[in-house]
């Protein structure tokens, strides 16, 4: 679950004029048990590269929305190797002209070693008031939500006014192949929500809280830099030895800054930032703001990482070969260059971005998979409204934020096809909890795992009911 906040919030700062608070936890005690026995079940499928255990994971959740009344005919498990994806539509009201919408978390997770944690990963255990287990927040906990909010609304007998279709994925932490191959299906739908980006931040300082809608993605695109030449003997050195062409070229690479660029993305999230962060730099946003591109102020926001990153394209060395053997001069000598380029850029020009500031024409580079390049998505009205609703529940006078992200999820896919994705997620982060994704001993706080259980329930209500958002207890 990618939770990297508008620049604010990583800074630590607000976007939005409500005090920090603890959000309501809303979901009843029925619905807090049997959400936690599903999550225990979810936890314990390693559903990790190598072992097979999506299908298996999204085989229980198929029985879980059998048993909550979802028609056999309306619930597809779509193999794809060892991995699979979990469709599940909920039929809308007959007759209605409304697109469907998506709803969408992956099952697969970064793998876990239980020599390392010092407990099982793939057993869900509470410990002073925590929850720990692969997959706690990256991306299980979505997974559960979204099914929640399914089930429970079947249950209550709720009738969407259109299709809302659940989506989950095998495979977005590896190589993406099965929201590859499940979001051209669904170019009718009318947008995406997704469960692995965006999210809450409540500071600890009973500062000001803070909700992001993710809207857009870099692309993440990998190229290979190759210095090529006869080789030699290592006693008969010679100037244009592989490896020091390589290293040139990548200290060019690492020394260049690609120029900013904005969008309307960028400039909403600075102009909401700008009075809460006040001083210098709340001084360059807003100058930004008022003109983009602004020299002045951008030389200001350049000083803050955070902020640099989000209106460039980047790219970094991350990995290195050369040489056959210690007494022989290297034949070629490879890098691999990691980029992460923004919305509405291509691969092509960035390649030749690349190619201009390394001024070698003897380096070979050549682009690594078939990277997908996708713009960024404006926030539906109805979908802002109704998210505007359940933040607002949760944390009063909250309103959602649009930001972009510098990783990537399966959100890019399903832009790359045409259907804008909002990442809208169930979590209300803090800095004094470190949840590690992706790292040992993932974790969720008890209070965490309880406050997110309404979030799609409130949130579809609000969506597809035509009424505000209430919990039904």
């Amino acid at each position: 679950m990618r939770v990297i906040l508008v620049a604010a919030v990583i800074l630590g700062l607000a976007v939005s004029g409500a005090q920090a608070a603890s959000p309501s936890s809303l979901a009843p005690a029925a619905v807090r048990l049997e959400a936690r026995q599903m999550f225990a079940e979810i936890i314990a499928f390693p559903t990790v590269e190598g072992r097979g255990a999506v299908p298996a994971m999204a085989a229980y959740l198929a029985g879980q929305m059998r048993t909550a009344g979802f028609s056999p005919g309306d619930i597809q498990i779509q193999p794809l190797g060892e991995t699979a994806s979990l469709i599940v539509r909920y039929r809308g009201r007959p007759g209605s002209p409304k697109k469907p919408v998506l709803f969408l978390a992956h099952m697969d997770v970064v793998d876990a070693s239980q020599a390392d944690w010092g407990r099982d990963p793939w057993t869900l255990a509470e410990v002073d008031g925590s929850l720990y287990g692969r997959g706690v927040v990256d991306n299980k906990y979505g997974v559960l939500t979204i099914a929640q909010a399914f089930m429970r609304l079947k249950r209550e007998g709720f009738v969407p006014d259109r299709d809302l279709v659940l989506i989950f994925t095998g495979d977005e932490e590896t190589s993406a192949t099965t929201a590859q191959s499940v979001a051209p299906q669904f170019k009718d739908a009318a947008y995406a929500v997704n469960s692995d980006a965006g999210g809450g931040y409540l500071p600890s300082d009973g500062g000001k809280a803070a909700y992001a809608a993710q809207v857009a993605e870099k692309t993440y695109a990998t190229f290979e830099i190759t210095a090529r030449n006869s080789g030699g003997h290592s006693s008969a050195p010679r100037a244009d030895n592989a490896i020091y062409k390589l290293s040139t070229a990548l200290l060019k690479v690492g020394a260049y800054r690609f120029p900013a660029r904005w969008n309307s993305v960028t400039l909403a999230s600075f102009a909401q930032t700008a009075p809460e962060v006040g001083g210098e730099l709340g001084a360059a946003l807003a100058r930004f703001v008022a003109k983009p591109g602004d020299p002045d102020a951008l030389a200001v926001i350049d000083r803050n990482p955070a902020l640099a990153n989000e209106i460039r394209t980047t790219c970094v060395a991350t990995r290195l070969r050369a040489g056959h053997a210690e007494n022989a001069l290297p034949v070629a000598a490879t890098g691999t260059v990691n980029c992460r380029i923004f919305p509405g850029e291509t691969v092509a020009q960035t390649r030749i971005a690349l190619a201009e500031v390394m001024m070698d024409a003897d380096l070979e580079i050549s682009v690594l998979g078939n990277p997908l390049e996708s713009d960024f998505s404006a926030v539906p009205e109805e979908l802002n409204a109704a998210l505007s609703q359940v933040i607002s529940l949760r944390a009063p006078g909250l309103k959602p934020s649009p930001y972009m992200e510098a990783g990537a999820t399966d959100g890019l896919y399903f832009r790359a096809a045409g259907i804008p994705t909002i990442g809208a997620g169930p979590l209300f982060l803090t800095d004094t909890v470190d949840n590690n994704y992706h790292g040992n001993n993932e974790r969720l706080t008890v209070t965490q795992f309880n406050e997110g259980l309404d979030h799609y329930y409130l949130l579809i209500k609000a969506l597809a009911g035509g009424r505000s958002a209430r919990p039904v207890r």
